[in-house]
C-alpha cells in the first residue's frame, strides 16, 4: 500500500530572490536609499551623485587595501619573532669547488661577506675545500653567526704558503660565533712546518684557528688535525664555550697546543679529546674564570697554567678548575709553570677528579720554567697562592710523581693543598718519589707519594728536555 505524501510537499513554494548578478532594481534601490522619501534627481544632481559615488568607491578600496597591507606586516612581523630566518648561504653557490685541488678562498670570503651581513648562517657543504691565510671580519649583521662545517677545509702545504700570516684562518670582531660540524680543519703540519725543530724556531709557524675579540664564542665538535703549531688560540674571547671537540697531531710534532687561551675572562671547556705534541690546554696571562671539565688529554703535555712571566712580563691568571679530566700517556699531567724574573700572579686554583695513566709527570708546580738546561732563582716572581691537588689518582711512567719547586723568596708560592692523593709507579717494582722546596704545603688525607718539603738558599737545578716542554724559546739572556 502505497502511503500519501503530505500535502505541504504540493504547495507552491515562493520565488526565488533575484540573482546576485542582475541587482536590485530601481524601485527597490530607490527604497533602500531613500526610506521616507522618494525624489528622482535632476541629470545634473545624477552626474554628481555617480561622479561622489566612484569617488566613495574608490577610496572605499583604497582603505580596504590598506587595511590589507597592514595585517600582512604585522604577520610577517610576528613570523619572524617566532622563526628566525634559517636559510644557509653555500659556499658552492659563489663558485666554490670543494675538490681538495682548486683554490676555493675567494669563493668562502664572498660567502662569508654575504652571509655576515644577512642570515647568519654560513654552510661548507660535503667536499675538500682549499683554502689559504685569511680572515673572517666582523661586527655582523646577524646577532649569530653560524658556520655549518659539513664537509673538509684545507688550508696549502708549506711550498704553497707564500704569505707571513702567522695564523691560517683568522676570526675578528665576531660576537657570538658558532662553529658546528661533522668536517674537520686540515693544516698540513706535516708538509714541512714540523722540520723546524731541527733549526729551532717553530714559534713562526701559523696556528690553524684563530680567535680575537670573539665574545660568546662556541666551538660545537668540530675537529683539527695536523696543525702546523698551536690548533686554537682564544685571545679576548670573554664566555667561550668549547664543546667535545677532537684536537689531532702526532706526539713529535713541535709546539702543535691543543688550546692556548690569553686576556679572557670565562671559558668553559666540555668534554672532548685532544692528542698532540704540546700542552692539550695552556692558560695563560689574562685570563680568569676558566673551567676544563671532562676532557682526554693525550699524547701531549697535559694542561698547563703557564708559562707565565716570560721575558720579564707581568701575568695574572685567577680561579681556573680542571675536573673529571684524564691523561693518557702524556709527558706531565697537570702543570702550573712559571718563568724567573717574571712579576704577576696566579691564584685560586684547582685539579680535581684527575685520572693519571702512565703519566711522566703527574703533578708538577714549578716557578724555575726555563727554555734550556739551567735556571737560577731571581728576586722577581710571578706569585703562586690558593691551588689545590684533590683527588687525584693513577700512575707514573717515571719515579717523578709529585714536583712542587718554588722560589726561596718570601710568599712566592703560599697554601698550597694536597688532598687525597695516589699515584704509584706503572711498574709495581719502582716506587715513586716528591720533591718539594721553599713552601709549605698542606697535606689532607692520604697522599701517596708521601710529601716532605725542604728549604734551599740557591736553587740552580738541571731540568732534563723531558721534564721542559719548550725547545724553541729565545736563549735565557733574553729572559729579563
Amino acid at each position: 500500500m502505497i502511503e500519501e505524501q503530505p500535502t505541504e510537499r504540493h504547495q507552491e513554494r515562493p520565488p526565488p530572490p533575484p540573482r546576485s548578478d542582475e541587482g536590485p532594481s530601481k524601485k527597490s534601490r530607490e527604497t533602500t536609499c531613500f526610506k521616507k522619501e522618494v525624489i528622482e534627481p535632476s541629470s545634473s544632481e545624477t552626474k554628481k551623485l555617480t561622479q561622489r559615488g566612484k569617488l566613495l568607491e574608490i577610496f572605499a578600496n583604497r582603505i580596504t587595501l590598506l587595511s590589507t597591507c597592514i595585517w600582512m606586516i604585522v604577520g610577517f612581523i610576528n613570523t619572524s619573532q617566532s622563526q628566525p630566518i634559517t636559510s644557509e648561504i653555500d659556499v658552492k653557490d659563489f663558485g666554490a669547488i670543494g675538490d681538495g685541488i682548486a683554490d676555493d678562498k675567494l669563493a668562502l670570503q664572498n660567502a662569508w661577506n654575504v652571509a655576515c651581513s644577512s642570515t647568519g648562517i654560513l654552510k661548507l657543504p660535503i667536499g675538500n675545500f682549499l683554502v689559504g691565510p685569511m680572515t673572517f671580519s666582523g661586527p655582523c649583521k646577524a646577532k649569530t653567526m653560524v658556520i655549518n662545517v659539513i664537509g673538509n677545509v684545507t688550508t696549502m702545504p708549506m711550498k704553497n704558503w707564500n704569505t707571513k700570516d702567522d695564523t691560517w684562518l683568522n676570526f675578528q670582531h665576531v660576537n657570538n660565533l658558532i662553529i658546528t660540524g661533522p668536517g674537520k680543519f686540515e693544516g698540513q703540519g706535516g708538509s714541512g712546518w714540523w722540520n723546524c725543530k731541527k733549526t729551532n724556531n717553530c714559534e713562526k709557524n701559523p696556528t690553524a684557528l684563530g680567535f680575537h675579540h670573539c665574545n660568546g664564542l662556541k666551538l660545537m665538535g668540530i675537529t683539527s688535525k695536523n696543525s702546523p703549531r698551536n690548533h686554537i688560540s682564544l685571545n679576548a674571547c670573554d664566555g667561550a664555550i668549547i664543546n667535545n671537540i677532537n684536537l689531532i697531531a702526532p706526539k713529535e710534532s713541535p709546539n702543535t697546543d691543543g688550546i692556548d687561551i690569553s686576556a679572557t675572562n670565562g671559558v668553559h671547556v666540555i668534554g672532548g679529546h685532544i692528542r698532540t705534541g704540546d700542552d692539550c690546554i695552556a692558560i695563560n696571562g689574562g685570563s680568569s674564570n676558566i673551567n676544563i671539565d671532562g676532557l682526554f688529554c693525550g699524547p701531549g703535555h697535559g694542561v698547563s697554567v703557564g708559562s707565565l712571566g716570560r721575558y720579564g712580563k707581568t701575568d695574572i691568571v685567577r680561579n681556573v678548575t680542571v675536573t673529571h679530566t684524564t691523561f693518557y700517556g702524556t709527558q706531565n699531567g697537570v702543570r702550573i709553570k712559571t718563568v724567573p724574573g717574571g712579576r704577576g700572579s696566579a691564584n685560586d686554583i684547582k685539579f680535581k677528579n684527575i685520572k693519571m695513566i702512565a703519566v711522566e709527570n703527574p703533578i708538577i708546580l714549578t716557578q724555575f720554567y726555563c727554555p734550556h738546561k739551567q735556571c737560577s732563582d731571581k728576586n722577581h716572581v710571578v706569585h703562586v697562592s690558593d691551588v689545590t691537588f684533590e683527588d687525584i689518582h693513577g700512575t707514573s711512567s717515571k719515579p717523578d710523581a709529585i714536583s712542587i719547586m718554588c722560589s726561596k723568596y718570601l710568599n712566592s708560592c703560599a697554601r698550597i693543598t694536597l688532598n687525597n692523593i695516589s699515584i704509584r709507579h706503572v711498574n709495581p717494582h719502582i716506587n715513586v718519589e716528591s720533591v718539594c722546596l721553599n713552601t709549605q704545603v698542606q697535606t689532607i688525607g692520604g697522599v701517596v707519594p708521601h710529601m716532605v718539603c725542604t728549604r734551599a738558599s740557591f736553587i740552580s737545578m738541571a731540568l732534563g728536555d723531558d721534564f721542559d716542554a719548550i725547545t724553541n724559546e729565545q736563549s735565557s739572556k733574553d729572559i729579563a
